[in-house]
């Protein structure tokens, strides 16, 4: 996918779930891409890239290229890939969210350079391609769940598609049309994926694989070294053309020890070139390449006041997050702090008030009915003297018999039951009670 670079849109940024979207950062033909900010808990913020479908909703098409793209990405860690952090659907729209990078498309950076007159200096390029190359490895060696490898082809390699930082990494992005094995979106018969100038010849017949990136790398290995198109032409047709045969003319002298390089990359046949993207990246490394800071000091002098600009876009996006919080605050402050109810006064003096009441209420001696709930008698002293009252009745009817009895457990005398009855004076027998246990 091709992006134009334009300035951020005035437009107010707008809330996308944990995420702040902005202003465009670029467009191409089906996405573009936002400043963005991540949001978390206490105050975590976190810049982003965030891609947004511009097709319909209704174009299920566009919408499952998408989605294949973030899943396919999505597998692929490494350092010279820009990473696919979210997906985001909110109603019909569809969201990739992506790792910022703060730096310039190789496309613009050699635009930058042609503008001043300036070459781009090998060493750069060599350094530039090789981390590239690092990347589009990684990505073809990407494994799906089962394990196997997913033969990933990016297809569409070129300026376009690497981001250099400010850092001075390079990074490989928009796997938009690559080619994977378990892909939702296939392509139909007879349809190109990609950038004419940049197709390898197997591709224009509907081929693809690894070494195809190679070739594509190679192409831009030949343009940047040159600073000219090597596939250019009039008409489309023309351009596949000149694929198809596959003549590139040689550097200049000055240019001999990056020759082998683009020869081997630039065979017509596949099985004639480097066999893996890494295998490229290390002859590239091996005839010398720039440090990443030299890369870092070659984009800042032809980008800074770009890379600058897109700083403060971001510093403007952080202020917009932050400016709801706190102006919203003194209209919660102020109340509480200025102006107090002198009910707030009142309650807690009324409680005083009432607690010193209830204390000084249990200091005071009991009123006189108070003998009525008075505690057992073994522990409360006698009452006071009063009028003469009725006994009691519990006082005056004492037990009937147990009072003369003897205690159960003590029998009488032996002599006091021989005989164990008397006989009365109508001369009738009565057992003594005594007797009878």
């Amino acid at each position: 996918m091709m992006f134009t670079v334009s300035p951020p849109a005035p437009d107010s940024p707008r809330s996308l779930g944990r995420y702040v979207i902005a202003g465009p950062i670029a467009v191409g033909g089906m996405a573009s891409v936002h400043f963005g900010r991540l949001e978390g808990p206490s105050g975590f913020k976190r810049p982003v890239a965030i891609k947004r479908m511009l097709a319909a909703p209704s174009d299920t098409e566009a919408r499952t290229m998408l989605l294949d793209e973030a899943r396919l990405a999505s597998r692929i860690q490494h350092t010279n890939v820009v990473q696919t952090l979210d997906v985001i659907e909110e109603g019909p729209e569809l969201f990739i969210v992506l790792e910022y990078v703060h730096g310039e498309s190789f496309e613009q950076l050699q635009q930058r350079a042609r503008a001043k007159g300036e070459p781009c200096p090998p060493r750069i390029v060599g350094a530039i391609l090789a981390g590239a190359l690092h990347g589009l490895h990684a990505a073809h060696e990407v494994k799906g769940d089962d394990g196997q490898l997913l033969d990933l082809v990016h297809r569409d390699f070129s300026p376009h598609n690497v981001l250099v930082g400010a850092d001075g990494v390079s990074r490989v992005l928009d796997f938009g049309v690559a080619r994977a094995r378990g892909r939702m979106q296939g392509t139909r018969d007879g349809q190109l994926k990609g950038k004419l100038a940049y197709l390898s010849p197997e591709q224009v017949h509907g081929e693809a694989s690894r070494q195809s990136d190679v070739f594509a790398a190679g192409i831009v290995l030949w343009e940047a070294l040159t600073g000219a198109r090597l596939f250019d032409a009039p008409s489309e047709a023309e351009v596949l053309s000149k694929v198809l045969l596959c003549r590139v003319p040689s550097l200049d002298d000055a240019l001999a020890p990056w020759q082998p390089i683009v020869d081997r990359a630039l065979q017509r046949d596949p099985s004639e070139r480097f066999s893996t993207a890494l295998e490229m990246a290390t002859a590239l490394e091996q005839a010398g390449v720039a440090s990443n800071a030299e890369v870092a000091s070659w984009v800042g002098s032809l980008a800074r006041e770009a890379i600058e600009g897109r700083g403060h876009s971001l510093e403007a996006l952080q202020q917009w997050v932050v400016a709801p919080t706190t102006a919203t605050t003194p209209v919660v402050v102020a109340p509480v702090t200025k102006k107090r109810s002198p009910l707030l006064f009142l309650v807690p003096a009324a409680l005083v008030v009432a607690g010193a009441v209830a204390l000084l209420a249990t200091q005071q001696p009991p009123p006189a009915p108070a003998a009525i709930v008075a505690p057992p008698p073994v522990v409360t002293p006698p009452p006071a003297p009063r009028a003469p009252e009725p006994e009691a009745p519990a006082v005056m009817t004492p037990a009937p018999k147990p009072a003369t009895k003897p205690p159960p457990s003590v029998r009488p005398a032996a002599d006091a039951c021989n005989p164990p009855f008397i006989i009365g004076a109508n001369g009738v027998k009565q057992f003594k009670v005594e007797c009878l246990k």
